[in-house]
């Protein structure tokens, strides 16, 4: 709600005294020693235990309020960062006359705002919209304004209006700090099984996360974060299916059997065929082993299952060159592997430019837990990709933003590993992580 402060002899607006709680407790907490010291006088103890009452049931309801509000947050550091954040955004807003004035009075209201801390990964700022508030970018301005000293370095990546129109949505990350992945040594491709690193801070169990879908224009950068992805992958032995929509994946020949690494229709089938046999043989290993280990909800990592996972690059060049009856086969045979596969160690992790109906259908793409969408990319979209938009205006060259089910709220600014630094980029390297998990 929004709150209403009023302008003083000073033509300085503040908050009226009416409105502030502990003035109200001061007033009755007042009144009730005063009726203390009358009651020495005057027998009024009916209005004596009414005052004291009062103060009693204000003093309960704040420390309840503040007791949950602390218990939100996490610790009192968190609270107090909190309340110190909503100020300063509050006071931004009031200095730049970012508000609703109210005509033919001295009054103005004052959107509301929440902010969300979760060091050291993300802020969250919610701004009431309130009527004569258009300007995003006049907001992201205040709000980056706004934060100082410790929390200095932390910007506005992601602004947005909620579905309602009721709110305004801003995240903001320490863009002081470079999170781009960088592997130097092979040991830093060395994870534990299912695990994958797509950014400083950010892994995802694919046993928790199983689905992986990376959308971007050309140049955007998508086949090096697939690349990253398998040198994972590789080290850590994982049965490694190729959809090969553009030849990226063919000079892994070489080295990795040649049957998994598929570019054409009828292969392509085939590859999608076998993984469907794969996904019926676990699920009756698990069967199995729920009924020796009496424990429902096993994952395949529980049980020792190699992680299988189906890289599929450029599914809109594949889909492109069937007909009307193969096109719906493979949606039906990805739609099935996509819902089947998380609970048995199967995963699939996609890419295409653009996450448009006509490449990846809804119920497809709901069924990704961590969804990539890296460049620059229209409202529309970014829709498409998350389910609302990101941001306005142009991302910079190998970045983009992120969502992950059970980890993000809305999405977060996504840094494109660097295999070139330290030469990750080398078949060579490519065959060495593949030795390694061999």
């Amino acid at each position: 709600m929004a709150t209403t402060y009023r302008k003083n002899a000073q033509n300085v607006y503040k908050l009226p005294l009416y409105a502030q709680f502990w003035i109200w407790w001061a007033l009755v907490l007042t009144l009730a020693v005063l009726s203390l010291v009358v009651g020495l006088v005057v027998s009024i103890r009916i209005i004596q235990v009414v005052l004291w009452s009062l103060v009693a049931i204000l003093t309960i309801w704040r420390a309840y309020a503040l007791t949950g509000s602390v218990i939100k947050a996490g610790t009192i550091r968190q609270y107090v960062t909190q309340k110190s954040a909503e100020k300063a955004v509050t006071k931004s807003l009031l200095a730049t006359m970012t508000v609703n004035r109210l005509q033919d009075t001295p009054h103005i209201s004052v959107p509301s705002v929440r902010v969300g801390v979760s060091l050291p990964s993300h802020i969250t700022v919610t701004v009431e919209k309130l009527a004569g508030m258009y300007d995003v970018d006049k907001l992201t301005e205040d709000i980056n304004s706004s934060f100082r000293g410790k929390l200095g370095a932390y910007a506005v990546t992601s602004a947005m209006i909620t579905t309602d129109g009721l709110y305004y949505k801003f995240v903001l990350e320490d863009v002081g700090t470079d999170k781009t992945w960088r592997p130097a040594t092979f040991e830093d491709i060395k994870t534990e099984k299912y695990v994958i690193k797509l950014q400083k801070g950010l892994e995802v169990n694919l046993s928790e996360r199983a689905h992986i879908a990376v959308w971007g224009k050309t140049g955007s950068k998508k086949t090096t974060v697939l690349f990253g992805i398998i040198l994972q992958l590789f080290s850590m032995g994982a049965d490694v299916r190729f959809i090969d929509g553009k030849d990226e994946f063919g000079s892994f020949k070489g080295f990795y059997p040649s049957d998994k690494i598929v570019s054409d229709i009828e292969p392509v089938f085939g590859q999608l065929d076998d993984i469907l046999a794969i996904i019926k043989k676990r699920q009756k290993i698990m069967a199995d082993e729920v009924q020796k280990r009496q424990k429902i909800g096993l994952k395949a990592s529980e049980v020792g299952l190699r992680p299988v996972v189906l890289v599929a690059d450029e599914i809109g060049s594949i889909v492109a060159l069937m007909d009307s009856k193969q096109s719906k086969k493979f949606v039906a045979d990805l739609t099935a592997i996509i819902q089947r596969g998380r609970s048995v160690g199967v995963s699939v992790i996609a890419s295409t430019q653009d996450p448009s109906t006509d490449t990846l259908p809804q119920k497809i793409r709901q069924q990704f837990a961590t969804k990539i969408l890296l460049g620059s990319a229209n409202s529309d979209t970014q829709r498409m990709a998350f389910g609302e938009v990101a941001t306005a205006g142009n991302v910079e060259d190998f970045r983009g933003f992120y969502t992950c089910d059970g980890l993000t709220n809305q999405p977060l600014k996504f840094y494109v590993c660097d295999l070139y630094g330290q030469g990750f980029n080398e078949l060579e390297v490519f065959k060495k992580a593949y030795e390694i998990g061999f």
